[in-house]
């Protein structure tokens, strides 16, 4: 195997078992010794791709980054479709934290860094789903009661709950339900908030 193709294969081994290490044992407690050895290399290997703790963190928290990214990219929505897009954005969100263990840690990641400030990986979702809210507007698939940054915040909520229960194990299942749940409970009050906040056809009545 060429030099540099292993060294790229043992940097992903790395983050893998970093990921895995943060997500069971948080990132304090997560150690270079413990990611080394989880990864099946020596300390020497892991120091090789990553100065310290604070840059395998990094890392763990860039992938999850791209996730988002991808997502993002992946959210090109049709005419209408921009409140659709919405809820596909978060049920694959949820997959990804259920299913990626370096997703999951790279928010987890992004959470323990954020030392009580708004977590970068939440501010970029945020951003996210706010795009595609104005979206929505736009094309009037969100009705024009509905307030955007509640929503946000809503989903936010709904994201951080996700997290916590896709650290169980075989949980993608759960997970997956509970996504479908809160927008069977929350997409039909999204539209009626916009039916009360229009006037009646014909304008005020006296």
């Amino acid at each position: 195997m060429p030099r540099q193709e292993r060294a790229v294969r043992s940097r992903e081994a790395i983050v893998r078992a970093a990921a895995r290490v943060v997500d069971r044992h948080g990132l304090r407690a997560a150690t270079l010794a413990k990611v080394s050895a989880a990864a099946g290399l020596s300390t020497g290997a892991v120091y090789f791709h990553f100065a310290d703790k604070d840059a395998l963190a990094s890392a763990l928290e860039q992938e999850a980054a791209r996730a988002l990214d991808g997502l993002a990219a992946a959210r090109v929505p049709g005419a209408g479709q921009a409140l659709a897009a919405l809820v596909a954005t978060t049920r694959e969100l949820a997959r990804l934290l259920s299913e990626d263990v370096v997703v999951r840690a790279g928010f987890q990641v992004s959470c323990d860094r954020a030392d009580g400030g708004v977590p970068l990986l939440r501010a970029r979702l945020a951003a996210l789903l706010l795009g595609l809210l104005e979206d929505a507007r736009r094309d009037r698939s969100l009705p024009p009661g509905v307030v955007a940054e509640d929503v946000v915040a809503t989903v936010l909520a709904l994201t951080v709950g996700v997290q916590i229960l896709s650290r169980q194990p075989g949980a993608a299942r759960e997970v997956a339900q509970a996504v479908e749940h809160f927008w069977r409970a929350a997409l039909p009050g999204l539209t009626d908030a916009g039916r009360r906040a229009e006037p009646p056809v014909g304008g005020p009545q006296e």
